[in-house]
Formats: C-alpha cells, sequence, structure tokens
C-alpha cells in the first residue's frame, strides 16, 4: 500500500528541529507541508520556505500506522517516520524500490538534479552523524537507512545501472549479456573495437576510440529511452546487453589511459 510519508516527514521534522515547543508548534499544521522544501535553517527560528511540487510515496511501510518502538504510542506512517511523542526514528518495515525512496517515478528518464536534491535531503535527516548521540538501536536504523539511501543514489546516478534496475523491479530482469542472443555483426564489431584497444599505442590511440564509443553509447542510451518509454521490455533488455558490452569497453580505455599516463611519469 503506497502512503506518503518519507521525503514529507524529512520536511516536517526539520520544521519541528527550529520551531520552539510554543503556540507557534501547537497551531501548525504539518499535514501542509506535502509541497514544502525547508532552506536556510537558523537555530531558534522558524526556517523559510520554498514551495515545489514533490510527490511523495512511502518506501517502508506495508500498513498505515504502527506502534511505536520505543514507546509504543502510535505513528501514523503516512505522514511521519519520526515519533512524535518520544522522537525516536521509526524501523524499517518491508521493501522499497529506489525510485520511490526518492519520490520519484520509475522511469529510465529522470531529473539528476532532482535526484541529487533529493538525496541530500534525507541524507540530512538520516545520516549516522546526526545519531552518535542517540541509542544503539537508532543508530543502527541510521546505518541502514544511509547504506540504503547511498545504494539507491548509486544506482539511479548510472543510466546503464538505472536501466538495469528498472528491468529488474519491472519483472524483466538482464543478469547477463548473455542472455540475449547478438547479431554476429555486432559481436564481430565489439571484437574489432577490442582489438583496436588491443593495438593502442599511447593515448592519442585510445581518445580516438574512446570518442567512437562515447557516440555509439549515446545512440544507445536514446535507443533504450525510447524502448522503456514505450514499456518495450524486449526491445529495452537488448538495448541494455549492448550498453553492456559498449559500457566495459569504455572502462577498459579508462583503465588503459591511466596505464599510459603512469608509464609517462615512471
Amino acid at each position: 500500500m503506497a502512503v506518503n510519508f518519507f521525503l514529507q516527514t524529512c520536511k516536517s521534522r526539520l520544521l519541528r528541529n527550529c520551531l520552539s515547543k510554543s503556540q507557534h508548534l501547537r497551531s501548525f499544521n504539518p499535514l501542509n507541508l506535502a509541497q514544502c522544501v525547508p532552506f536556510g535553517i537558523g537555530k531558534g527560528t522558524l526556517c523559510k520556505l520554498s514551495y515545489k511540487n514533490i510527490n511523495t510515496t512511502a518506501w517502508m511501510c506495508d500498513s498505515d500506522s504502527v506502534s511505536c518502538w520505543k514507546c509504543g504510542v502510535i505513528v501514523d506512517l503516512n505522514k511521519d517516520l519520526f515519533c512524535d511523542y518520544c522522537e525516536v526514528v521509526q524501523k524499517p518495515k518491508g521493501d522499497a524500490d529506489y525510485f520511490t525512496i526518492f519520490g520519484m517515478e520509475k522511469s529510465f528518464e529522470i531529473d539528476a538534479r532532482e535526484l541529487t536534491k533529493n538525496f541530500r535531503l534525507l541524507q540530512m535527516q538520516l545520516h549516522p552523524d546526526r545519531f552518535s548521540q542517540k541509542s544503539e538501536d537508532e543508530k543502527q536504523i541510521s546505518a541502514h537507512y544511509s547504506s540504503l539511501l547511498n545504494q539507491a543514489y548509486k544506482t539511479l546516478g548510472s543510466p546503464l545501472e538505472r536501466g538495469l534496475y528498472l528491468l529488474e523491479i519491472q519483472g524483466h530482469p538482464l543478469s547477463d549479456e548473455g542472455e540475449i542472443i547478438m547479431k554476429p555483426e555486432f559481436l564481430s564489431e565489439i571484437m574489432e573495437i577490442n582489438e583496436e584497444i588491443h593495438e593502442a599505442e599511447d593515448n592519442n590511440d585510445l581518445e580516438r576510440i574512446k570518442k567512437t564509443n562515447e557516440i555509439m553509447l549515446g545512440k544507445l542510451f536514446r535507443r533504450a529511452a525510447d524502448r522503456f518509454r514505450n514499456n518495450d521490455w524486449v526491445a529495452a533488455r537488448e538495448c541494455l546487453a549492448q550498453l553492456k558490452y559498449y559500457s566495459k569497453i569504455q572502462d577498459r580505455i579508462k583503465e588503459l589511459e591511466q596505464e599510459f599516463e603512469e608509464e609517462k611519469i615512471n
């Protein structure tokens, strides 16, 4: 059951930290935070707000509410990741896909700036450094969340990894490019490129190969985006399998560039 709490919780939590426990807090309605992103937080003052339309869905709960693991008070996970009474972070429930964690649509094409912004906002609330003086349970929960956020950010930040992950959560995983029967012409082209790399004598040779490879990567990424957009999973799998070959070529070129540079130094 999709519920709206995670990014909203972070925003609500940040604001609560900025408000003193006074009439301001009693009259403040956290439910109005669905379109608020805090910035410029000042100690003991009400932080300013930038209004943006952010769609968020829960990623750690199967039900709408749970009992706080520390004090037993009911916590509505539609609204809070932290208990309003004892203020401890709540334990995660269930699994979540990486897109939902960051409140983003499941798509091959994403806004990289939005991904980074949401990642930083969540890390600001859940980073282990913020829990150094907390209980061991809270430290463990924070460490779990932080690790998950880092892995999610790394995966979605890479077009290839994002595509492979999207195939996986949509039920069309591609664990190895060998699962796809490649055309002989394609495999022949890959072999020729690898031979060129093997015969390269310096970075000038590698630069030429790299530029050609980058052009091909760009074409395949655009093709993959179109296939994902049309939910053509068979064609998307084929594109991603080809991308894995060209990405490996790119990685090999980078390794050789480093080796050539080290040879110059020595």
